[in-house]
């Protein structure tokens, strides 16, 4: 069976701006979790898909929302999981072909990290997919990764487990063969200096976060 598409969830946290997600909304299946759902409406958008415990939405947002959702799934507050893992769910098992979280950074750091990790569960569903901040980007890395990018952005590598063989192309520090552990800051505030960036690397898990902005 093939995949239903892009899913684009988006998430509390740092407010992104709609240019920055704009083109991508077309052709896309909206998924609003919970807070999520005041970035849509801020841009004139409602989701095809709620999901949330309804602990940061007020009555009035919901009784806005409802008519306009057919897929609207509310949990209760006591769960096991955050309504942003269920969203993520949710596209997995819809067989998403890629999933654009937009949001989920920024107030909080345990939901920020605890977003950054579902990559890992998406990766490891075998979908692509990364974060959209309000100013970064953030991916997590398979073993061979090619990324077209503007000259002159800076980006960070960060360790979750023991990295081998790691080789950078096309920045202005490149690396041949190297190694990054957990708590290392080697791979801290890099930059590309063509339109190019590769990076192949063994173990892991390696997180990139891409400023989308010339910032040293």
């Amino acid at each position: 069976m093939g995949s239903t598409g892009r899913f684009l969830i988006f998430l509390g946290g740092e407010p992104v701006p709609y240019s920055r997600f704009e083109g991508l909304v077309p052709h896309s299946i909206l998924l609003a979790c919970d807070s999520g759902i005041e970035l849509l409406l801020k841009n004139g958008l409602y989701p095809h898909v709620f999901i949330g415990d309804l602990d940061s939405v007020g009555q009035n947002v919901i009784s806005l929302i409802r008519p306009h959702i057919k897929k609207f799934y509310q949990f209760p507050r006591e769960k096991d999981k955050t309504d942003s893992e269920l969203g993520v769910e949710y596209a997995l098992t819809s067989r998403a072909g890629e999933i654009v979280i937009v949001g989920g950074l920024g107030r909080r750091l345990d939901h920020s990290l605890a977003n950054i990790m579902l990559l890992f569960k998406i990766n490891s569903a075998g979908v692509s997919g990364y974060i959209l901040g309000a100013r970064e980007r953030v991916f997590y890395l398979p073993d061979d990764f090619e990324l077209k990018a503007r000259p002159g952005l800076t980006f960070s590598l960060i360790p979750f487990g023991r990295v081998t063989k790691l080789n950078i192309s096309g920045a202005r520090y490149p690396l041949i063969n190297g190694e990054l552990d957990p708590g290392s800051s080697l791979g801290v505030s890099n930059y590309l200096e063509g339109e190019f960036l590769k990076i192949k690397k063994e173990g892991g898990p390696l997180f990139m976060v891409l400023l989308d902005e010339e910032v040293r």
